[in-house]
């Protein structure tokens, strides 16, 4: 990883070619499997972390630079066989958003609230018209180690947080929950779900 941060710096034709290979291969592996698959999905995960617990993993000149184009391709393909884009990143991704809602995603995973900048309120008021959340739920302290209640209270929080409306969301754990959570609290942020009337 430090090398790779290195080389966006000193080596920026290297990481060019090296891009340019993964946007033709994946490009080319899902204009084959969307003309296989055709209507029986919906849309496409597109997976990358550009953020840290603290900030984004490098400037957003940087993601611009590199990434802001390619990206763009990437929904438009995607678009163009009227499916969503479902975008994934971890951490304090905010200065991203904007940039790719411009892209073209639709979707946006995993709402790391606990991360500075990603106040689910001000990502609600700034990006929630053009955006479908997809998360929130904190699977770091409160799924893991909080309560049931707390669980409860987290879930609902989100829910009319980032659902505001009841429009605009998709409640779940803000990541993949981890092995040591508690039955008892998974069970409880899915029945909070079935059972609120805040419920999408």
């Amino acid at each position: 990883m430090e090398q790779a941060m290195i080389d966006l710096i000193t080596e920026p034709e290297i990481i060019d070619v090296a891009l340019d290979k993964i946007e033709k291969h994946q490009t080319e592996m899902m204009k084959r499997f969307f003309d296989v698959a055709g209507d029986s999905i919906d849309m496409v995960f597109l997976s990358d972390d550009m953020g840290s617990q603290e900030s984004l993993l490098f400037s957003t000149d940087m993601w611009d630079r590199f990434l802001k184009d390619r990206m763009k391709r990437w929904c438009d393909f995607i678009h163009s066989y009227n499916k969503k884009v479902f975008y994934h990143s971890d951490g304090a991704c905010e200065p991203l958003l904007k940039r790719l809602i411009d892209c073209g995603i639709d979707l946006f995973n995993p709402i790391q609230h606990v991360c500075p900048g990603m106040d689910m309120a001000n990502l609600k008021k700034n990006y929630g018209d053009r955006l479908i959340f997809h998360g929130g739920v904190d699977n770091q302290k409160v799924l893991p180690y909080g309560t049931a209640q707390e669980v409860r209270e987290e879930v609902l929080n989100c829910m009319a947080t980032l659902g505001k409306n009841q429009e605009g969301y998709i409640c779940c754990s803000c990541h993949n929950i981890q092995p040591s959570t508690p039955l008892e609290n998974i069970l409880t942020l899915i029945n909070t779900v079935k059972n609120s009337s805040a419920l999408i």
